[in-house]
């Protein structure tokens, strides 16, 4: 894998992350999901605010789009298949009702363990000093000897731990390498994909449970008795059921790597982290000083604690760690002063398949790390970041971005992602309670999803400021939910690019809620209420004399195209008495009535999103043979597609299979990986556009072969988008369409119908169309309807039955009606 490739795909995997890529998206996209059968509509999301819901419901009035405009996605989605493995289901949830992504406090009480939400609320915890131990005599009366609270601790430890054994299935994974690949990326597609078949996600729940728990007791124990508790006054080591127990003394001691389970009475303590992997535990327990945790503390298939009641302390890791969990649990949670936490890849708060967090109760913090991490989720994760007070301090960096798009990849700060095409993200919150707080990344942070995601950044007061460069401060990406909320303060909200604040991306959510204050929101393009592709964006704030800059005001501020004929919704809810809108010209004058529409670009013409520019270089071809196989060819390939340059050769050989054995070379793609299968829809198209007219046949009658052995083909969208480009004779193409009719992804049944439309115009092919799109007005998928309302414009036909359609596309079916 090369350093800079989007983590979790092979390498320069980062083609869909472009804004500009979207007119086969979602044909492709179609093909990968029609294997997966249609989802009945969901229930029990959470709450929404009340006033939010009200205020955008009117805003859709004004506009004559009507609530259900808000139902687009899952509209989309139910017809074009189910979520992907490891999906968090709140995340379809939230992708069926936007509005209820405001609401933070639901986010997090629904998607946090309640094991890991009492470490924060608990009223054991909230001593922000410190619990205050002092040296007891040997045998003095009333004294609690420490190996007696310890003996219960361990016998709970000792269950979770073999619960958390009995997780794992058949292979084990390679805990090695997987840490060596984290040195330089996050874990990769194959990785992921062989973690999610080793272990049991049940068992893994239970055993993070039992340990938070069991946790939890035993610091409590120890706070109740404070003083009391008698320590050995040299120090003392013994074995137990869970591996090698340490007691500290009030010295400086320097911990080394190997104990299960360490109590440090106090002193300024060093501790030199490692590992915990195989189902190994990791306790630390620190009761005073200002102690020093080096070293890489991830944690693989085990269970790890941190507690630190006192003290300045450092948290310094070389490597992944700090509350970092994969099939597993790690917690750090430290109850007072100012500390400095710091790490590389996957930490303070991170988790894949497990549960990963820092829990801070007090003190002006700062959290520094490179990428992945401070309240960050992979598949079947739940990282959380929880800073109770202070002036804290976020930074995080990023890995390199072979695109070119202003930054690195951080993926922090309330990011989550997924694998698109076949494993859903996970959950990553990083929630500030107080105090003056500054957060500072760079793409995918600060409340960001990507593929069936939750990212969420929830901060409950203060004057806070937000930089970033792209992706970030409330964005949602492809199938995801992306959320920012601020309860008070005067804030900044700073965006370096754009494509963030309230911006929902590709059938995506992104939400950011400022309640109050006088705020400042700037970015480049696409942010402040923005969206593409049927995406939601909203801003909500809740008044102020607030300031809004965007330096391209064509997309934003309420203003969304449409996409697959069907809405994108931008809306920016605001309190317009002093608003002060400026583009990059300078101060803007916005319409009186600009908040009743959504936003100074709220009441603009319906337009929608253009295709963007093929990009088909000519084929050059060469004497140097290209070994590797047709996947990683196209792979290889995929960033030329997204704009970047091409290699001619190595595109000669791509175009060279595809045109001479089409069949032999899709039957040995992999199926579910996104990346290969939206380079094949580029690649067969320029293919098939630049084909002879015999070969141009030989790939048709291949098309055919592939569609009538296995209609549900994932690549299916591929040959709909060549035929786009090179129709098949008019008795095979009707041939095609008959099998692309029974399609089980309604985007693909679309396109077909779209296909018939475009074929309309032959007197043979007419009537077939006509049909077809007045049956089509009928379903219930509305991008079918939208496509049949097309084509009746394209033949100069009105529509038979419009009961069925969606309030936004009645009006379309008044325009079929008089063109």
């Amino acid at each position: 894998m090369k350093v800079g490739t989007e983590p979790g795909f092979p390498a320069r995997s980062q083609q869909n992350w472009k804004t500009g890529l979207r007119p086969h998206i979602s044909l492709f996209c179609a093909g990968l999901l029609a294997a997966a059968c249609a989802m009945p509509p969901p229930s029990g999301a959470p709450r929404d605010d009340a006033a939010l819901k009200v205020r955008v419901h009117a805003v859709l009035g004004h506009r004559g789009l009507g609530p259900d405009a808000l139902s687009v996605i899952d509209n989309v989605l139910r017809h074009d298949g189910k979520p992907p493995p490891a999906a968090p289901p709140i995340v379809r949830e939230l992708l069926a009702e936007p509005l209820a992504a405001a609401d933070a406090a639901s986010l997090f009480d629904r998607t946090v363990p309640g094991a890991l939400q009492d470490w924060g609320r608990g009223p054991v915890f909230q001593n922000g000093d410190g619990a205050r131990f002092s040296a007891v005599i040997a045998g003095k009366p009333g004294s609690v000897p420490i190996l007696e609270l310890l003996d219960p601790y361990l016998g709970e430890l000792a269950e979770a731990q073999r619960v958390l054994r009995s997780a794992a299935r058949g292979d084990p994974v390679d805990t090695q390498a997987l840490i060596s690949e984290l040195r330089d990326n996050l874990p990769p597609a194959d990785r992921m994909r062989e973690i999610a078949g080793a272990y049991d996600e049940p068992a893994l729940r239970r055993a993070a449970t039992l340990f938070l728990d069991a946790t939890a007791r035993f610091v409590r124990s120890l706070r109740e008795n404070g003083a009391r508790i008698e320590f050995p006054e040299r120090g003392a080591q013994f074995d137990s059921a869970v591996g090698v127990v340490v007691i500290g003394t009030r010295a400086e001691d320097v911990h080394w790597p190997g104990a299960a389970v360490i109590v440090d009475p106090g002193g300024n303590d060093t501790y030199l982290r490692a590992p915990a992997a195989d189902g190994a535990t990791s306790v630390i327990v620190d009761l005073g000083g200002d102690d020093r945790y080096r070293g890489s503390d991830l944690v693989v298939h085990g269970l790890s604690a941190i507690v630190d009641f006192s003290g300045d302390d450092v948290y310094a890791m070389a490597g992944p760690g700090l509350g970092a969990a994969i099939a597993g649990a790690s917690i750090v949670a430290d109850f007072s002063g100012d500390d400095r936490y710091s790490a590389e890849l996957l930490g303070e708060g991170a988790a894949a398949f497990g549960v990963g967090a820092i829990v801070d109760l007090a003190g002006d913090d700062t959290y520094q790390l490179r990428a992945g991490g401070q309240g960050f989720a992979l598949a079947g994760g739940v990282g959380l970041l929880w800073d109770r007070a202070g002036n804290d301090t976020y930074i995080a960096a990023g890995l390199p971005d072979a695109y070119g798009r202003g930054g690195g990849l951080s993926f922090a700060q309330g990011a989550a992602f997924g694998y698109r095409a076949f494993l859903g993200g996970g959950i990553g919150i990083l929630r500030d309670d107080a105090g003056d707080d500054r957060y500072k990344a760079e793409m995918y942070a600060q409340g960001a999803g990507y593929y069936y995601a939750l990212g969420l950044l929830w901060d409950r007061g203060g004057a806070d400021r937000y930089e970033a460069v792209r992706y970030a401060q409330g964005a949602g990406v492809h199938e995801a939910i992306g959320v920012l909320r601020d309860a008070s303060g005067t804030d900044r909200y700073e965006l370096a690019v754009g494509v963030g604040q309230g911006m929902g991306l590709d059938l995506a959510v992104g939400v950011l809620t400022d309640a109050a204050g006088d705020d400042r929101y700037q970015a480049g393009l696409l942010a402040q209420g923005a969206a593409t592709a049927n995406g939601v964006g909203i801003v909500f704030d809740g008044g102020g004399a607030d300031e809004w800059h965007v330096d391209d005001t064509r997309l934003g501020w309420g203003r969304a195209e449409w996409f697959r004929e069907l809405p994108t919704l931008g809306l920016l809810v605001y309190d317009s008495a002093r608003a002060v809108f400026s583009g990059k010209e300078g101060a803007l004058s916005t319409p009186p009535d600009a908040a009743r529409f959504g936003g100074p670009r709220g009441d603009a013409p319906v337009r929608h999103e253009p295709e963007s520019a093929r990009r088909c270089p000519d084929a050059v071809a060469t004497v140097t043979r290209f070994s590797m196989t047709l996947a990683d060819a196209l792979r290889e390939l995929a960033p030329s597609f997204a704009g970047g340059a091409f290699e001619p050769g190595l595109y000669a050989d791509v175009q060279r299979r595809l045109t001479a054995r089409l069949e032999e070379s899709l039957a040995e793609l992999p199926r579910g990986d996104f990346e290969v299968a939206w380079s094949l829809s580029e690649a067969l198209r320029c293919a098939a556009a630049a084909a002879s007219a015999g070969d141009a046949q030989v790939m048709l009658d291949a098309m055919e072969r592939v569609l009538a052995a296995k209609p549900a083909t994932p690549f299916a969208g591929a040959v709909v988008v060549a035929l786009r480009e090179r129709p098949a004779p008019p008795q095979q193409m009707e041939r095609i369409l008959a099998t692309l009719d029974a399609h089980p992804s309604c985007g693909l049944r679309s396109a077909a119908l779209r296909l018939r439309g475009a074929a309309g115009a032959d007197k043979t092919a007419r009537e077939p169309a006509l049909s077809a799109a007045q049956a089509a007005l009928r379903s219930p998928c509305w991008r079918l309807q939208a496509s049949a309302l097309a084509v009746l414009r394209q033949l100069g036909a009105a529509p038979a039955d419009t009961t069925a359609l969606p309030t936004f596309l009645r009006g379309a079916a008044g325009d079929a009606v008089t063109k």
